[in-house]
């Protein structure tokens, strides 16, 4: 995480802040190219069709006659109706939907859901949505630290790694739900409070894991918009992101 992107990331922090508990979180991983074509359609059709209908045309999702785009305008246009009965019938939907529709019955449901709330409790409420989702109000990242020697890590250190950066996640309310060893990186997929300090936290872990050789790197890779493969990995390591990559060495073992 570079200098510019650290300042991205308190900016964003700020804001996370100030939100107290006025916020629904999308828990489930959900591609953020379908997230985004949901919400410039939802954009596009909210407001523009009446409750009566919607109630009329529920049923009509699950029809396995009804083309797959027909039933992604008639989500949207239910998702903008703060009915009760329109959501059971979402979340119905969403159990079993069609193969296709699967991200797309998520953000229907979390979208109704949360349309439904700010009318019962008038107030108005936040959508967090991330391609990793996340857990209650917490954020999943993906994250990559760097051996500094470019060789696969040893036993010792493998098991240092594990130890310093789980008791770094805990000191931050956070949780380590994987961890993967590969020959010049360590992947982890964690949960972290929305508003934590990513930066100290593996900063901290990653200082307490050199003081027994130095064998990390100080900058590491984290996203929340996916679980990174091999290839994007090896890209961005390097794209010059970390200086101590070495470009012609790129022999990455497949990641789980």
């Amino acid at each position: 995480m570079d200098m510019e992107n650290e300042n991205v990331y308190k900016k964003i922090q700020e804001f996370f802040g100030g939100l107290n508990d006025n916020f629904s979180l999308m828990e489930d991983p959900v591609d953020v190219a379908v997230q985004m074509i949901y919400f410039e359609t939802s954009g596009k059709m909210r407001g523009t069709v009446r409750e009566d209908d919607m109630l009329a045309r529920k049923d009509e999702l699950f029809d396995p006659k009804l083309p797959v785009e027909d039933k992604k305008t008639l989500m949207v246009q239910m998702a903008g109706i703060p009915s009760p009965e329109i959501y059971r019938a979402l979340e119905s939907y969403a159990k079993n939907p069609d193969a296709d529709l699967k991200d797309w019955s998520k953000l229907a449901l979390q979208d109704n859901r949360l349309l439904l709330e700010s009318h019962l409790l008038d107030s108005r409420q936040v959508f967090i949505s991330t391609g990793l989702g996340g857990k209650g109000h917490k954020l999943r990242y993906f994250v990559v630290l760097i051996n500094r020697n470019g060789e696969h890590l040893k036993p010792f250190q493998q098991k240092m790694v594990q130890d310093e950066m789980e008791y770094a996640l805990q000191k931050y309310d956070s949780e380590l739900e994987k961890l993967n060893f590969m020959r010049r990186y360590t992947t982890m997929r964690v949960v972290v409070p929305i508003s934590s300090d990513l930066t100290r936290m593996f900063r901290e872990g990653i200082d307490e894991c050199n003081q027994f050789g130095d064998f990390l790197a100080s900058d590491f890779i984290v996203t929340n918009m996916k679980e990174m493969d091999e290839d994007e990995i090896t890209e961005a390591l390097s794209s010059g992101r970390n200086a101590l990559a070495d470009e012609d060495d790129d022999d990455f073992p497949p990641i789980d």
